[in-house]
């Protein structure tokens, strides 16, 4: 016998499904066309891309399907935002911390008869580049993450990264053949002789086709391991081995590609981070169809990386010019003695540009202007202070190690394949952002931030469902009881 209660009229259902397509669409998109326009470096593109991701965010948190571990994650995420755009806040507001403020502000008012409230920042209020950049990375990686919650959602965005990649080193090999000193539909100011693709600076060139050299080696070898090669004659003759081998020959094709455009860059520490990122994902890879022990894994790492390093460093401009480039050591020097001067809280959001001559030393070249650290990590701490960039640092080191572990022990192949590229790709990226901006560029952080968020949410999830599992294999006890799944009759 069947009860049927009616309670009120039917309401009509909410179009989840709708609205996980357009968050899902917002965000290719960015992902596509956010490297197009120049590296989208100017504040309008930053708006652009930041309403079109927001308002992706906003669908997506509209139609949850989050898992415990993933809101845990998120959240973690959201505190060091918090954190970052508290320090930002306080650096600001006049008279926060007096004894940390900057003597400029009294220098001006001494010099000129100015009025002006005295406070960290050397600017009285932050610059909206920097907003832009903030809020911008923020709604990529959130965008990314959320598509990272629906598996099928995050296999036709991996299946997108890749292609783009391709389509943009592809273009830069042409133009650099047919009108290498042309950058689009404008003339090149700098980097004449050197791929950049679309982008101004070589380097973020090298990380961006890096990341695309990644992901298609990683499908490749992903192509080769189902292959089976336990007889030869299956190996001729089976359909499927024919049809993997078509597969990896046009997957390694691509790679290639990528890999001949991040030589044509020029750039030194694109090529060896790069290199370092794919040794890392193979390393992944080759472990987890193997299951080796971790001693194992670290060993095999090792000596693929003392590999890597010793041939890429005969390849291209580090052969000839070395790695060491003693103006940015320079530059570097000077960015230390700032950062002691002000260790707690910095210059202020956003001022590098404003300070850096005031540290500058007098053996650095005095052509051109230093508008960046050429280090991340190191201009976050001429910024913000050393105990922000410590969090952000923690941040990026406790995201390597999700992905790494989930792709050890991802059981599903596609799983296994993709945690494995993107963790070789945040590898390229941290390690790059050391030695130079491309983290600063939204063409090249919007595309890690939307790979790095669903990649995250992909790992929080496989260990979320190898622990159900876990669990469930348990056998019933007194303290645990058995657990029966009761199921409603059909209305």
């Amino acid at each position: 016998m069947k009860l049927k209660v009616t309670i009120g009229s039917r309401q009509p259902e909410f179009p989840v499904g709708t609205l996980r397509s357009v968050q899902l669409w917002t965000t290719i998109a960015a992902l596509v066309l956010a490297p197009l326009f120049f590296g989208s470096v100017d504040l309008f593109w930053v708006v652009v891309w930041t309403i079109l991701l927001s308002f992706g965010v906003l669908c997506g948190a509209a139609a949850p399907a989050m898992q415990r571990a993933q809101g845990g994650l998120l959240l973690g995420f959201a505190v060091l935002c918090g954190t970052y755009a508290l320090a930002a806040a306080i650096q600001v507001i006049p008279h926060a911390i007096e004894p940390l403020n900057d003597p400029i502000w009294l220098r001006a008012n001494e010099s000129f008869g100015l009025d002006t409230l005295p406070r960290i920042s050397s600017r009285a209020a932050i610059p909206s580049l920097a907003i832009g950049h903030f809020l911008l990375f923020a709604a990529s990686f959130v965008s990314g993450f959320l598509v990272g919650t629906s598996r099928r959602s995050s296999e036709k965005l991996i299946r997108f990264a890749p292609y783009s990649i391709l389509a943009y080193a592809s273009y830069g090999v042409a133009a650099l053949l047919i009108a290498p000193d042309t950058l689009l539909w404008t003339t090149k100011v700098a980097y004449r002789g050197y791929l950049t693709a679309t982008f101004v600076n070589h380097n973020t060139a090298a990380t961006y086709v890096g990341m695309g050299m990644i992901l298609w080696f990683c499908l490749a070898a992903s192509s080769g391991q189902s292959m089976r090669f336990s007889d030869l004659r299956i190996l001729l003759m089976s359909r499927s081995n024919e049809e993997m081998a078509l597969k990896v020959i046009l997957r390694s094709a691509a790679a290639v590609v990528c890999a001949i455009a991040l030589l044509l860059t020029g750039s030194r520490a694109g090529l060896l981070c790069s290199s370092m990122g794919l040794v890392v994902a193979l390393t992944l890879m080759v472990a987890n169809k193997w299951k080796l022990p971790r001693l194992y894994i670290v060993a095999f790492a090792l000596v693929a990386s003392a590999v890597t390093i010793v041939w890429v460093s005969r390849l291209g401009r580090l052969a000839s010019q070395g790695l060491v480039d003693e103006n940015r050591l320079s530059v570097y020097h000077s960015s230390l003695q700032a950062i002691w001067q002000r260790p707690l809280l910095g210059s202020g959001a956003g001022t590098f540009p404003d300070m850096f001559p005031v540290f500058r030393s007098g053996d650095l070249w005095s052509w051109g202007v230093w508008d960046y650290a050429h280090s991340t990590i190191l201009e976050i701490a001429f910024e913000m202070g050393i105990p922000v960039a410590a969090t952000v640092a923690i941040g990026a080191a406790f995201s390597v190690v999700i992905l790494i572990k989930a792709a050890i022990n991802a059981s599903d192949r596609t799983d296994r394949r993709t945690l494995s590229a993107i963790a070789g790709i945040a590898t390229l990226a941290y390690l790059h952002s050391t030695v130079d901006f491309s983290l600063q560029i939204p063409g090249f952080f919007v595309v890690f931030a939307i790979l790095l968020g669903c990649g995250l949410a992909m790992a929080v999830a496989k260990r979320d469902r190898h622990r159900r599992r876990r669990n469930s294999a348990r056998p019933a006890t007194p303290d645990r009881p058995a657990l029966v799944a009761l199921q409603m009759p059909d209305q």
